[in-house]
């Protein structure tokens, strides 16, 4: 996951109607200040990509002022998530309404995604910088005063934000992924006499929540993902489906991610996201032509950098560097051959600012791989065969 997929729809609605409830957990109470680890995503099932939407536990935890918040970044093929505390009186609704990802580049005139959103609050211990927090050694300090924000990090296995509760018991301290409208969580704060979390117990709730998010995405995943209509002229009009979610999980897959179809069909891209956007793009791979969110050095103009940022400071100085947002569709609706470069543009489920389907037609055989620009591991494969230019008799077909 590299730093330009960190983009959702604006708009969004959040779905905390959805949020369940978990019974608080309770441990043992005027026991010395412990770390609560709270994962940011989960990880995927082999053969899959889910991106859980969800903090786990996402409430049910209970917790003495002096407390430390662990956040950790589960490993995921394609997961950017930031841990966002918000401060006293805000509503996660609020929250992401004033945090729009998308906002003007007011010199060049376009739309670049939001540096307060990527940003973290304070700058990194190994920064070395002033103000620097966030590790085991060093954690910011929540005090309700104002929102405190990891920053976007990718879900790596490896990312920790650590956060030091510093405010009255009776508080509930809510906090989410400002990338993900509708991705929202709890910790409540109780007295220094009450009884508190143990880790084991937030590990147990974690498991049994992450076992309801998988098994409800598997069902979703299985559906049949396939329409096909004959058209008078004997070629095909196919629906495919890019991307399909449950409230809690994103299924960035291309659905079925196999499909033969015959010369001179079209295929129908439709998505059921609802807190992702994606494309479908042609060729699979780092296509600069149609990418849609390339990370640039500021400059007169800004320069597209040839990768993702390299370690250290990017452009040498970070106040330079900008992820830039093109949401439009690229290239030709006709897929001629395999290098065809082409690509849908941003789709979406609405309320975002995005049609949710874009069509390609094929006129030639050949075997045409593509994938998601903003979820690098959403891959396809479409197969066309060659066929009768009368009525067609076959039928095309869809594996995985």
């Amino acid at each position: 996951m590299r730093v330009r997929n960190c983009f959702a729809f604006v708009g969004a609605v959040a779905l905390l109607s959805g949020l369940s409830a978990v019974p608080p957990l309770v441990g043992v109470a005027g026991a010395a200040s412990q770390t609560i680890s709270i994962a940011v995503d989960h990880a995927t099932p082999a053969g899959h990509d889910f991106e859980y939407v969800d903090f786990f536990p996402r409430s049910g935890v209970t917790v003495h002022t002096g407390d430390v918040l662990d956040f950790h970044w589960s490993k995921t093929p394609d997961g950017l998530h930031t841990a966002t505390l918000l401060k006293n009186g805000e509503t996660p609704a609020q929250a992401w309404a004033s945090n729009s990802l998308a906002v003007s580049d007011s010199d060049d005139g376009g739309l670049q995604l939001n540096p307060a959103v990527l940003a973290p609050t304070h700058p990194p211990v190994a920064s070395g910088a002033p103000g620097a927090c966030g590790d085991a050694t060093k954690p910011c300090v929540y005090d309700g005063s104002g929102d405190l924000n990891s920053g976007a990090n990718p879900t790596d296995g490896s990312s920790h934000f650590f956060v030091k509760v510093n405010v009255v018991a009776g508080t509930t301290l809510d906090f989410v992924c400002l990338i993900h409208p509708g991705m929202h969580a709890t910790v409540n704060v109780v007295a220094a006499a009450t009884a508190t979390s143990t880790p084991t117990q937030v590990s147990s709730a974690a498991t049994a929540q992450a076992a309801a998010d998988t098994g409800d995405a598997l069902s979703v995943e299985a559906k049949t993902y396939s329409l096909v209509q004959n058209n008078a002229d004997g070629t095909h009009t196919v629906t495919l489906v890019a991307g399909t979610a449950t409230p809690y999980v994103e299924i960035a897959e291309m659905l079925p991610r196999d499909a033969t179809i015959i010369a001179g069909d079209t295929v129908r891209w439709v998505t059921y996201t609802i807190k992702d956007i994606h494309t479908v793009t042609f060729p699979q791979g780092d296509i600069r032509a149609t990418e849609p969110i390339p990370n640039m050095c500021e400059g007169n103009p800004d320069v597209l950098m040839s990768g993702p940022p390299p370690p250290g400071p990017p452009c040498g100085n970070p106040t330079k560097f900008e992820v830039h947002l093109n949401p439009g569709p690229v290239g030709p609706m006709a897929i001629s051959t395999a290098t065809t470069q082409a690509s849908s543009g941003l789709i979406a489920t609405p309320p975002a600012p995005f049609a949710d389907r874009y069509t390609f037609t094929f006129p030639n055989p050949g075997t045409f791989t593509y994938q998601c620009r903003i979820h690098d591991h959403m891959i396809g494969t479409l197969t066309v065969a060659a066929g009768p230019a009368q009525p067609v008799q076959g039928q095309p077909s869809f594996t995985g």
